[in-house]
């Protein structure tokens, strides 16, 4: 058969891909625990990537018995709107090069190099896109990560544990109470987590309706002495400890039961120094569980969340993570599409691309970022 190496490529190339893509999976802890929750979603087909978010609860009132009932209508629900981004990795074969390489045996021998160095490629690119900012100038085509919605109003001082949530996600503003609602105001102005004076209540402790957060992050400044008797993630005694304690309270506080993190992920430097932190504490340190049968035993527990490192996360950052609150959504029916071989008469060669079209959705209200909020 003239071109019989064709069909062999298109044969084997879907099932190499597949195991790949099982791979990729399986060594990258995010993309594991979004699989494990049947949180990777195929075969979206909508103009763009549409999702709800709750932002309010029906309004309950006292009710004595023979009163006239109010029946009003409620929408407890407001829409996220993002577009959809690609990928792409390509090889070309021209025909000088195929008659170079004679015979199907040496075009087998290519493509069995070609295809495994293009989905590690595309997979080292695509497994480290889930922390980008798909907003940033430059970023129009690449996934919209967990910094997409992560922006703060402005830099604040180490007397502050938090910063203010302030960005644009899904054609929503995460700031609060841009949607109304109300937020207790019984702490000590010197006790509040936030001491700017731009907001004068108690958020993230406190009490307050599900309107006046219902799309903010936490966002917690590593650069205040949270109790290890300096600032910095490290200072003193270290401050690790303490403020992954303070960000699961809040998050779990705020977020309802289903506001738990799985994990707080971080750089290998902040993963050091808190195992060096609780080494000192001669504490046992307790495996989670979750992550171990993941293949990730590494992972630590800190009262039930897990504490990781990832090679992609920046320096000085570190992120909570609950994976029962985003998706990664794919257009096609598996993670990557393949195309060709193909021959192409106004080339004269043979082209052959894999890619991925989709997204990632959150729902930032369950989601923190540890880092210097003072710059």
């Amino acid at each position: 058969m003239a071109n019989e190496w064709q069909g062999v490529i298109h044969s084997t190339a879907p099932r190499y891909m597949k195991g790949a893509e099982d791979l990729t999976v399986r060594e990258r802890i995010v993309l594991s625990f979004l699989k494990s929750k049947g949180r990777i979603k195929f075969n979206e087909n909508s103009h763009t990537c549409v999702w709800d978010v709750e932002f309010s609860e029906p309004p309950i009132e006292p009710y004595a018995d023979g009163g006239v009932l109010n029946f009003q209508r409620h929408d407890p629900m407001r829409q996220l709107m993002i577009d959809w981004r690609g990928y792409v990795g390509t090889d070309q074969m021209t025909r000088k090069e195929r008659l170079m390489n004679s015979g199907n045996e040496a075009i087998y021998r290519r493509y069995d190099k070609i295809i495994p160095n293009l989905m590690r490629s595309i997979t080292n690119k695509f497994g480290s896109e889930w922390t980008i900012d798909g907003y940033a100038s430059g970023n129009e085509n690449r996934l919209c990560g967990i910094e997409s919605f992560m922006g703060k109003l402005a830099a604040v001082t180490s007397n502050s544990k938090v910063a203010l949530p302030s960005d644009t996600y899904g054609m929503r503003s995460t700031a609060l109470q841009n949607q109304g609602g109300y937020w207790s105001a019984n702490l000590a102005s010197g006790k509040r987590p936030y001491q700017e004076g731009a907001m004068a209540t108690d958020w993230p402790d406190g009490q307050g309706s599900s309107e006046y957060d219902y799309l903010a992050p936490k966002l917690l400044n590593e650069d205040h002495d949270w109790g290890g008797g300096a600032v910095g993630w490290n200072g003193g005694t270290g401050n690790a400890e303490y403020i992954i304690r303070k960000g699961v309270i809040w998050l779990s506080m705020l977020g309802g039961k289903s506001g738990m993190p799985d994990l707080f992920l971080t750089n290998g430097q902040w993963y050091a120094e808190y195992l060096d932190q609780q080494s000192a504490k001669q504490r046992i340190i307790v495996p989670h569980k979750d992550s171990s049968d993941l293949g990730f035993g590494q992972t630590v527990n800190q009262e039930g969340v897990g504490i990781y490192r990832d090679f992609d996360v920046p320096a000085g950052v570190g992120y909570f993570l609950n994976f029962d609150k985003m998706k990664l959504c794919s257009l096609s029916d598996q993670l990557f599409f393949r195309s060709g071989p193909e021959w192409s008469i106004e080339t004269q060669s043979w082209l052959f691309n894999i890619g991925f079209f989709g997204n990632m959705q959150f729902q930032p209200k369950y989601f923190g970022k540890v880092a210097d909020m003072t710059v």
